[in-house]
C-alpha cells in the first residue's frame, strides 16, 4: 500500500517533533560538566609537588647529618690514635734505634770479634728473648700507622660524599623556593589577599597576653574573614545557588582531601628532620618556669620546616619572646604551634597538606623548634602520634599526658 504525499509529509513533521523533544530531554545529561575554578587544579598540583620536594629535602638533610656524625666519629678515632703516636714518640725511637742496629748487625750474622764462649751463648740467648718482643712492637707501630691512614682516606671519602650532598640541598633549597613562591602566587590569583591582613596579624600578636589567647583570638578572626569571604562569593551568584553556598565551597583554595586530626587513627608528621631535645613534660630550665609543654626539635641550620597535619594558618607573625610563630588549626580542637623558625613561608588563612613546606630554620646556627599540639586550649604531648619512624615515639596516649 502506497501512502500519499500528504501521508508522508504528515509523518516526516511527526518524527522531527519527537526528535526535537528527545534531544531537549537529553540536553541536561550531555551538557558539559561545570568549569572549576581558574587555577585550583594547579595549586593542588603545586602543593603535592612542594610535598615531594620537602620530602626529599628532608631525606638530604638527614644524610648530611649521619655523614657528618660519621666524619666526627672517624675523625676523633684519627686524632686519639695519632696522640697516642705523638705521645710516645720517645719509645718509637728507641725501638727504631734498635731495629736499626739489629739490621746492620743481625744476630745470625757470625761474631768475627774474639769473645769467650760463654759471653757469646749468653748473648745470643737475651737476643732470642727480645726479638719477638721487638718483632711485635713494630707490627703493632706499623699497625696502628696503617690504621691511621685507613682512616684518614675514610674521612677524605666521607667529606666528599658531604660536599655532594650539600650540594644536592642547595638545589633543594633552590627548588622550594621557587615552588613555594609559585604556591603562594596561585593561591593570591584565585582568593584575593586581605590588603590589611599584615595590620590585624601584627594587631594580634601585640593583643594577645598568651598563646591560649592568641589562638582564641586568630581562630575569631578567622572566622569573620571566612564570612566575609562566603558573603562576596554569594553575592555573584544568582538567588537560588548563593543560599545553598557554604563556607568550605566559597573558598577555592581550601583543598578537597582535606583531613581532620582524629588520633588515634591520625598521624603526625616530625616537623623537621632533627631530633628530640626536650620531652613534653621535663622540667624547666630556668627557675620558675613551668615545664615543658611541647617538644624541643634540635635542628640543622636552614632546615626544611613542614605542617604536621592538614589545617588551616590562622597566624604566621612574632609572638613576644618565641620570635616567630605558626599556628595551624588541624579539625577536632587541635591545633599545633611551631615557634622559632628563621622564615614563615605562608601567611594566615592559607591551607596546608601534612608534609608541605610552611619555612626554615635559620641559617648559621639552626638552633631548636618548639613543636606544640593543643586539644581544646591545652597542651598535649605529641609524641604518642607522630608518624613511624619518627623520633621519641614511646607514649600509649598523648591526652593523658595533658597539661592543665
Amino acid at each position: 500500500m502506497r501512502l500519499s504525499d500528504a501521508a508522508l509529509d504528515a509523518a516526516r513533521a511527526a518524527l522531527a517533533v519527537l526528535a526535537a523533544a528527545v534531544l531537549a530531554s537529553a540536553g541536561p545529561a550531555t551538557a558539559a560538566p561545570a568549569k572549576t575554578t581558574p587555577g585550583g587544579g594547579e595549586l593542588a598540583a603545586v602543593r603535592q609537588e612542594c610535598i615531594a620536594a620537602a620530602r626529599d629535602a628532608q631525606q638530604h638533610e638527614r644524610a648530611i647529618a649521619v655523614l657528618e656524625h660519621t666524619i666526627g666519629l672517624l675523625s676523633r678515632d684519627a686524632e686519639g690514635r695519632q696522640r697516642g703516636l705523638d705521645e710516645s714518640r720517645a719509645e718509637q725511637a728507641r725501638l727504631l734505634g734498635t731495629l736499626a742496629y739489629l739490621a746492620r748487625d743481625p744476630p745470625e750474622r757470625p761474631a768475627y770479634a774474639p769473645a769467650a764462649a760463654i759471653e757469646r751463648i749468653r748473648g745470643e740467648m737475651l737476643l732470642q728473648d727480645t726479638l719477638p718482643g721487638l718483632r711485635a712492637e713494630a707490627r703493632a707501630l706499623a699497625g696502628e700507622i696503617g690504621r691511621i691512614a685507613v682512616l684518614r682516606a675514610q674521612i677524605a671519602s666521607k667529606n666528599g660524599e658531604l660536599a655532594s650532598a650539600r650540594q644536592t640541598r642547595e638545589g633543594d633549597r633552590g627548588q622550594l623556593a621557587e615552588l613555594t613562591a609559585h604556591r603562594l602566587d596561585l593561591t593570591r590569583r584565585i582568593l584575593a589577599e586581605d590588603s590589611g591582613a599584615a595590620v590585624w596579624v601584627a594587631k594580634l600578636g601585640r593583643e594577645a597576653g598568651d598563646i591560649g589567647d592568641l589562638i582564641k583570638r586568630a581562630d575569631a578572626a578567622t572566622e569573620i574573614r571566612d564570612k566575609e569571604v562566603l558573603t562576596r562569593a554569594r553575592a555573584a551568584l544568582p538567588k537560588n545557588k548563593a543560599s545553598t553556598l557554604t563556607a568550605e565551597a566559597a573558598d577555592p583554595t581550601r583543598p578537597h582531601q582535606l583531613h581532620a586530626f582524629d588520633p588515634p587513627h591520625s598521624v603526625l608528621v616530625l616537623p623537621i628532620s632533627g631530633t628530640i631535645a626536650r620531652r613534653f613534660g621535663d622540667a624547666a630550665r630556668e627557675a620558675g618556669a613551668t615545664a615543658n609543654q611541647g617538644l624541643g626539635l634540635a635542628a640543622f641550620p636552614g632546615a626544611v620546616a613542614v605542617a604536621p597535619f592538614d589545617g588551616r594558618v590562622i597566624y604566621a607573625g612574632p609572638f613576644r619572646n618565641l620570635g616567630l610563630v605558626l599556628i595551624i588549626r588541624h579539625g577536632g580542637l587541635y591545633y599545633s604551634l611551631l615557634a622559632g623558625p628563621g622564615r614563615i613561608d605562608v601567611n594566615a588563612d592559607q591551607w596546608v597538606l601534612a608534609g608541605e613546606p610552611v619555612g626554615a630554620m635559620p641559617e648559621g646556627s639552626g638552633g631548636a623548634l618548639y613543636f606544640e599540639l593543643r586539644r581544646d586550649g591545652r597542651p598535649v604531648d605529641p609524641q604518642p602520634w607522630l608518624a613511624p619512624g619518627a623520633a621519641g615515639r614511646n607514649e600509649p596516649d598523648g591526652d593523658q599526658k595533658v597539661r592543665e
